[in-house]
């Protein structure tokens, strides 16, 4: 099989954009424009959810559980991005907020024992922010109180950690803890897009990370890649593509950019500071992507994610998305959203009002709920 060329890509694209009739779906508000154009991750939206008693939450706990770590710390304030974080906390601000993580866990060490957990996440913020030795100390934590042996161990990756003397080390001590799949954050392999976004990484760094992964044994290694940024054209979309399937990466997460009014990008947006790609030419990149991908043996699903593997893209998403199970996610950390006992919820957003409660002895938030219907 051979790579597309950008022709190809680019006819292929054209063809499948006219059966997309954009003006229709407009003129029926079933396309909304560039500026709404993102996810909604709960329905009802948060402001519906009405409060809740956190204690309920460990009643009925599922046999089968997934949990996530949050980790909310970065050395950039990316652009488009709208998760808790804090820019370079100093040293003592981690640890303490890893003190509250761990004391956070130990509320739900009875309830959630002998219930198998099937996946970990450790996400953020920036996981890989956290020096060695506060990665030893958090699956350190993590280790002694959930078996993850039998478990997908999922740890997001910045690209700039191969900046980093001691890179090796960390990916030695994440193994050691039980990771097993990687999550590493491109977004765009365009080096004057890198810069527009503040990624804090280059595309040398992107190389040397994947380099870096492989030599270590590292199989199961997912890309995410992001289309519709600022100043972004088919071009260097398909120049990034490229780029990164010359890495024999087999594992893509491959997303539109979603706005979000509070993110420093949707007010470039706002105030025409760069050129953003229209409706028709996202469209076309979604496109492009996939035939390129299918061209090569990649399989599509769930959303936006691919595999050339035989297995799914990732045990977490297919529980997430298609599984009819009750999976119970458990979250830990600041912003966490979960799912248990028939309710979703969310933990306090505020890094210093989750400190304070949970050193207070308080369960960190749990803001709103849901009841699922009978």
């Amino acid at each position: 099989m051979s790579t597309p060329t950008y022709s190809e890509a680019l006819e292929f694209a054209i063809d499948r954009s006219y059966d997309i009739n954009i003006d229709m779906l407009r003129s029926r508000n079933l396309h909304l424009d560039t500026f709404n154009d993102y996810l909604v991750g709960t329905y009802p939206p948060l402001k519906a959810m009405g409060e809740i008693n956190p204690d309920i939450l460990l009643d009925r706990i599922a046999p089968s559980i997934d949990l996530y770590f949050h980790i909310p710390f970065c050395h950039q304030n990316c652009t488009f991005c709208h998760f808790g974080k804090e820019i370079n906390p100093p040293p003592r601000r981690v640890e303490r907020y890893l003190a509250a993580l761990d004391k956070e866990m130990s509320w739900s060490d009875a309830a959630l024992a002998g219930s198998a957990i099937e996946t970990a996440f450790i996400g953020g913020g920036t996981p890989s922010f956290l020096t060695n030795n506060q990665l030893k100390a958090l699956f350190g934590m993590i280790g002694k109180r959930f078996d993850l042996s039998n478990s997908e161990v999922s740890f997001e990756l910045h690209p700039s950690l191969a900046k980093q003397a001691d890179a090796a080390d960390r990916i030695s001590t994440l193994l050691k803890g039980g990771v097993n799949r990687f999550v590493l954050g491109v977004q765009t392999l365009d080096r004057d897009i890198l810069r527009i976004l503040n990624r804090g990484h280059g595309v040398d760094e992107v190389m040397q990370t994947v380099k870096l992964l492989k030599g270590m044994g590292v199989e199961n290694l997912s890309l995410d890649l992001m289309y519709g940024l600022p100043q972004q054209t088919l071009r260097s979309w398909y120049g990034s593509l490229i780029g990164l399937l010359d890495m024999e990466v087999e594992k893509f997460n491959i997303f539109p950019l979603m706005f979000k009014s509070t993110d420093p990008i949707a007010r470039h947006l706002a105030r025409g500071r760069y050129q953003f790609a229209g409706a028709k030419e996202r469209v076309m990149m979604h496109f492009m992507a996939e035939h390129m991908l299918t061209s090569l043996g990649y399989r599509h699903g769930p959303i936006f994610y691919w595999t050339k593997m035989s297995q799914p893209h990732s045990f977490q998403q297919a529980r997430k998305y298609d599984s009819w199970n009750d999976n119970n996610l458990v979250p830990f950390g600041v912003s966490g959203f979960g799912f248990m006992s028939e309710c979703q919820f969310y933990n306090e957003v505020d890094l210093d009002r989750y400190l304070s409660r949970v050193e207070a002895g308080e369960k960190p938030g749990v803001e709103r709920r849901r009841p699922i219907a009978g």
